[in-house]
Parts: structure tokens; sequence; C-alpha cells
């Protein structure tokens, strides 16, 4: 087989491998909208009196309750979680994956890949901009909003802190918390209504 052949069918067998890495979605579904297609799908539209809970993000709400423990038992909450995923990603599902399960409220905790690069550099600016907009569909659908600080980052498994560095976790935690407390939101630990002069709107 020529040089150039065998070079052309390498790099098209990466292509593939790379669009179709676990948490990244294909190029068709960059959102990875699949992974939660079937679940909705068999989640029946809330009862009058039921107090939907969507858990929204990365690895870490991914994780949680699927590899220790359970996922809040007893409670008519939802783990949408995707781990590695950006927040331009998490905007694309929002729709489906938040608004269309009608939830009472949604717990946001994102923005930690933006700064390791999962997917490349990510503006701060990008990002803030990403969650303001995920914010407003929420409410545009009266669904009240939790934001969740980014938590830290250790070495003990893999190196993350030159990704992650946590000048740039205080940052971004410091624009959610303003972002909040200028827009009326709970964060989590804070209520909305702790805030001085907040209205009820989130």
């Amino acid at each position: 087989m020529p040089i150039m052949r065998i070079l052309v069918v390498l790099a098209l067998a990466g292509a593939a491998a790379a669009q179709t890495a676990p948490g990244r979605g294909s190029l068709s579904d960059v959102a990875n909208l699949r992974r939660y297609a079937g679940d909705n799908a068999k989640l029946a539209p809330p009862a009058a009196d039921e107090k939907r809970v969507v858990f929204f993000g990365d690895s870490i709400t991914d994780f949680w309750g699927r590899r220790y423990g359970k996922f809040f038992p007893g409670e008519p909450y939802v783990n949408r979680g995707i781990s590695g995923q950006v927040t331009p990603q998490l905007l694309l599902r929002f729709r489906q994956d938040v608004i269309a399960l009608q939830p009472k409220a949604v717990v946001f905790l994102g923005g930690t890949n933006d700064i390791g690069g999962s997917l490349g550099p990510i503006d701060p600016a990008a990002s803030h901009a990403n969650i303001m907009s995920m914010v407003e569909l929420a409410r545009a659908h009266n669904i009240r909003v939790v934001l969740a600080s980014l938590t830290p980052v250790c070495d003990y498994i893999s190196p993350q802190t030159n990704k992650r560095p946590m000048e740039k976790i205080r940052e971004m935690n410091n624009w959610i918390k303003e972002y909040a407390t200028a827009s009326c939101i709970s964060i989590t630990g804070r209520p909305c209504w702790t805030n001085p002069g907040c209205c009820a709107r989130s």
C-alpha cells in the first residue's frame, strides 16, 4: 500500500476514534444528547405535587450515586451529568435534559472542564455567557436555579493542579457568587432569600 494511502487511512481512523470518545460525542452529536435520550423518554411527567429536581453538570454530577452510594433514594431527583463536558455542551443539551423534564429546580455544577481545557481553551467570558444563558432558559420555564461552586482539585489520581490552577477556580467561584447575588439566584449553602434585597424570581 503506498505510503500516502497508509497515512490517509491512519488519519481517518484517528478522527473516527476521537469523534466517538466517551463523554465527548461525535461530530453529529457534539453534546452527547443520545446519552440520556432513552432515559428521558421513559421518565413520566412529574405529578402535580412532585418536587422534581435535575442535577446537571459534568463528571462530578455524573458519578454521583453511580460508583458509590445511592443518588438521593426515594426522592424525585434526576441525575443528568456527563463526564468531561464543557459549558457549551451543557448549554446545547439544557433543553432536552432539563427543561423537557419539567423540574421544579435545577442544580447546576459546571465550568471546571472549561478551565481544564477538555475540548480546547474556552475564554472565561464565554463560560460566564453559557451559564447565564442556561439560567435565563430555566427562568423562562419557571425552573428555580441553584448554582454550585467549583470544587477544588488534587493530584492524588492524576495531575490536575497544572490544568486547573486554584486561582482560576477561585476566579470562577467569585464570579458565580457575584452573579448569583446580583441575579437573586441560590448558590449551594446560601439560599437566594438570604441576599439583601433579593426577590423571589430565582
